[in-house]
C-alpha cells in the first residue's frame, strides 16, 4: 500500500503540519525539517516572531540580584561572632518568623546562595532556562513561574525539616518542569528539553536526594522537587483545553504550599529556651512542639 505523500502530517515535536512528503522518520514518530535538525538553523514561521533575540531583562535582573546579595552576604558582611551583619541581610533568611507570617522570606532567601560553586552553577542555568522562558512566552511568563515555583519549594523546604534553605534552584526547577511539559509541543521547548537534558534533570535531582541520604552533602531536596513538579503541572495546564481553569488552580496550589508554612512544621530541630528563671537550656525538640513554644514566646 503507498503512502499518500500529499496528505497532511502532524509534527510529533512541535505539532507543525506540512505534507507527508516533507516529513522525516516513521508514523507515529515524525518529524518535520527542522525538528529533525534540532532547530540549528531556523525556527518555523509561527514561532519566528516570537523567538526574536532580545536582551533578557528579568533574567539579568534577577542575576544581578543574586551576585549582589552574594558578595553582600560573603564579601563585605560575612556572619561572623564577633560582627553581626545588617539587620537588613539577616532578615532576607528564612527563619522561624515564617511561623508568625513573614512568608516574603521564602523570596528573598531565594536570591541568597552558600558558596560560590553554589550561585556559579544557579547562574548559568538559570541564564540557559530564564532566557528561553522569557524570550518565548514573555517576562510576566518568566517571572511568575520562577517567584511561585521557587517560593513554593523553599516553603516545602521549611515544612519538612529544620533547613534555612537558600538558592534558585527550585524557581529553575521549576522554569525546567514548564519546558519539559512543552517539548513535545513547541520546537524551541524541544530544542532546549531534548531526552538528553531531560534525562540528566532527573538524575541531577535523584542523585541529590541519594547524596543528602548518605550524609555527603545537604541539598534542598524538597525545594528542588517541589520546584519541578510545580513547574511541570503549570506547563500541561497551560496545554489543556481548559488552561483558564487549570492554571489558576495550580498557581493556587503553589501559593497554599506558601501559606501552608505558617502552620504545618515535619520533623525535629532546633535549639530552644525553656527555662523562665533566667537560665538556658537547648534541646532537639519535635517541630510542631518548637513552633508551639516559640509562637507562645514571640507573639
Amino acid at each position: 500500500m503507498e503512502t499518500d505523500e500529499t496528505a497532511p502530517a502532524t509534527c510529533a515535536s512541535c505539532g507543525a503540519t506540512a505534507p507527508r512528503g516533507e516529513m522525516f522518520g516513521v508514523e507515529p514518530d515524525l518529524r518535520c525539517e527542522d525538528c529533525a535538525a534540532g532547530v540549528r538553523k531556523r525556527m518555523h514561521v509561527r514561532y519566528r516572531p516570537l523567538a526574536k533575540e532580545h536582551l533578557p531583562r528579568a533574567t539579568a535582573a534577577c542575576l544581578a540580584v543574586a551576585v549582589a546579595l552574594f558578595l553582600a552576604d560573603h564579601m563585605f558582611w560575612p556572619p561572623r561572632a564577633d560582627k553581626p551583619q545588617p539587620a537588613w541581610l539577616a532578615a532576607l533568611n528564612q527563619d522561624w518568623d515564617i511561623w508568625l507570617g513573614a512568608v516574603w522570606k521564602h523570596l528573598t532567601s531565594m536570591f541568597l546562595h552558600g558558596g560560590i560553586l553554589h550561585i556559579l552553577f544557579n547562574g548559568f542555568v538559570l541564564y540557559g532556562v530564564g532566557r528561553v522562558v522569557e524570550q518565548r512566552w514573555g517576562t510576566g511568563v518568566f517571572l511568575g513561574l520562577l517567584v511561585l515555583t521557587g517560593m513554593a519549594g523553599q516553603a516545602g523546604e521549611f515544612i519538612a525539616h529544620d533547613a534555612r534553605a537558600v538558592g534558585l534552584s527550585g524557581g529553575i526547577l521549576g522554569l525546567i518542569g514548564f519546558l519539559i511539559a512543552y517539548r513535545r509541543h513547541d520546537a524551541l521547548a524541544g530544542a532546549v528539553m531534548h531526552p538528553g537534558n531531560v534525562r540528566f534533570v532527573l538524575i541531577y535531582v535523584v542523585g541529590c536526594a541519594v547524596a543528602t541520604l548518605a550524609g555527603l552533602i545537604n541539598i534542598a531536596n524538597w525545594a528542588h522537587g517541589v520546584g519541578l513538579g510545580l513547574g511541570w503541572l503549570f506547563g500541561l495546564a497551560s496545554l489543556h483545553a481548559q488552561r483558564r481553569l487549570l492554571v489558576p488552580a495550580v498557581a493556587l496550589l503553589g501559593a497554599a504550599i506558601v501559606v501552608l508554612s505558617v502552620f504545618v512544621a515535619f520533623g525535629d530541630g532546633g535549639s530552644l529556651i525553656t527555662r523562665a528563671d533566667g537560665t538556658t537550656r537547648s534541646e532537639v525538640l519535635p517541630r510542631t512542639e518548637l513552633r508551639r513554644q516559640w509562637i507562645q514566646q514571640n507573639r
